[in-house]
């Protein structure tokens, strides 16, 4: 389980700023009065950021700080200044590492560094509660359990202020209570309409608990993984056959979390880092590809240059993809006079040979070319795709999935993924599609996106040149 301290890097990013701004203040005010300054006070910029940091790994510094509010907040911050003080009184005039500093000159801090900490800490909360109000930022979660658990759950929960997390609907698993109100919640499921309601809203964790029911814990933890829902189990017994297991906090809660995929925190900020680097390099190249493709599109066929559609990403929320236009302006309403002859059996994709919604010439060519998914990248940068994934399905299809489908939305879509570079992108078996997407989440890497990154470039080269 990761500390405090750890998961809230951000806050300890807010305070180490409140610090630099104190002392450039404290500098300035000792320029200011001409007051005498020791040598060397200039190293204190990364002396007393390393003391605060410590203190901070002694302390737990950061335990529960989503919840304080104000008066334990500036207590919580007070205790910490006071163990930062002592250690700087040791390192200062015990260990005598700093012979020259004034004492004028830690007050000045000090008078600086708590109010602007305590301030800068609110408003950066502030900020949080109003970005994670947002459904695409918070993880909406579902709580799963019995009858007898469920008012304390409700209450601890809703007392609760998780900063990423939106209590999204109760489940009463052992008695059909749809509707009935536990607390000020309303019951929105029950055991066997349970998956029915996590595939119908967007749910991506689901909070479990059914104290002294294993094989059944088990059996409604294996449904909603097999839908590529994160799961969230109460109780810390064995479950050895759940994959990706590690123990966190939920609402005050100790828990055991499994899921599909076996990405980190710290490799999560790294595929993000590397998406938006590629979204920029994406983007110009987007913008040279519009002054040569665009007069070309429109010549061909008036109308906009860009094809906006909505698709489905992770767990359920939509976003809006763009391309180049490839087709001519009714493609979409064509579309259903030409889903007899769907390749994909179902409508869970749309694959059609020679499909006469193309432009002539240009819509070919930017299509076999892949050059009509560029616009892709700005998607990537908006944070609504990421470069490798899995496909996103429009609406109607995804209207159209099973359980066991919603799996491959447990990710963020990508522009390419492993299906569509193994040499299968022209299949007709969804199922297989769902495979090879799967495949790729449950192992998933940074190794295996660059080379699925290069993989795809290779292969759109290869068709530039045979064009």
């Amino acid at each position: 389980m990761k500390k405090d301290w750890l998961r809230h890097f951000d806050f300890i990013m807010v305070d180490l700023f409140a610090i630099e701004i104190s002392l450039l203040l404290t500098f300035s005010a000792f320029r200011l009065f001409s007051w005498r300054m020791a040598a060397g006070a200039d190293r204190l910029c990364l002396f007393i950021p390393f003391l605060h940091l410590s203190a901070c790994l002694i302390l737990d510094a950061y335990d529960g700080v989503l919840q304080r509010g104000y008066l334990k907040e500036f207590t919580a911050l007070l205790r910490l200044e006071f163990w930062v003080f002592f250690l700087q009184i040791f390192f200062f005039y015990f260990l005598k590492l700093f012979l020259e500093i004034p004492r004028r000159l830690l007050i000045a801090y000090f008078t600086f560094c708590i109010p602007l900490s305590y301030v800068f800490r609110f408003f950066y909360k502030f900020f949080l509660s109003r970005f994670y109000r947002s459904v695409k930022h918070a993880r909406q979660i579902v709580v799963a359990t019995i009858k007898q658990e469920a008012e304390t759950m409700v209450q601890t929960i809703t007392e609760s202020s998780i900063r990423n997390y939106q209590f999204f609907g109760l489940a009463v698993l052992d008695e059909s209570m749809i509707g009935e109100m536990i607390g000020n919640v309303t019951v929105s499921a029950d055991r066997k309409t349970l998956k029915d309601y996590i595939r119908q809203h967007i749910v991506d964790e689901v909070f479990l608990s059914i104290p002294g029911r294993q094989e059944e814990t088990l059996a409604v933890a294996a449904e909603l993984l097999e839908m590529g829902i994160n799961v969230h189990i109460s109780v810390e017994d064995a479950y050895q056959s759940l994959p990706n297991r590690r123990i966190s906090d939920v609402f005050g809660y100790r828990v055991l979390t499994a899921t599909i995929s076996p990405i980190s925190f710290r490799q999560a900020i790294v595929k993000r880092m590397m998406d938006i680097a590629g979204g920029l390099v994406g983007c110009t190249l987007t913008v040279f590809l519009m002054i040569v493709i665009g007069p070309l599109i429109f010549l061909c066929s008036p109308g906009p240059v860009f094809f906006r559609q909505t698709r489905v990403g992770k767990h359920g929320r939509t976003f809006h993809l763009y391309k180049f236009r490839s087709m001519y302006m009714d493609a979409e309403e064509r579309k259903k006079e030409l889903m007899e002859q769907n390749k994909i059996p179902g409508g869970l994709m749309f694959k059609l040979d020679n499909d006469p919604r193309v432009i002539k010439g240009i819509g070919s060519f930017i299509r076999k070319t892949s050059l009509d998914e560029f616009p892709q990248f700005f998607n990537v940068l908006k944070g609504d795709m990421s470069l490798v994934g899995t496909r996103p399905p429009t609406i109607d299809e995804y209207e159209r999935y099973s359980p066991h489908h919603k799996r491959r939305l447990s990710i963020k879509p990508g522009i390419t993924g492993l299906w569509q570079v193994s040499g299968r992108s022209s299949i007709t078996d969804f199922e297989e599609v769902i495979r090879l997407d799967t495949q790729y989440i449950e192992n998933w890497s940074l190794e295996q996106d660059i080379k699925l990154i290069l993989k795809t470039a290779v292969r759109m080269f290869d068709h530039f040149g045979a064009s």
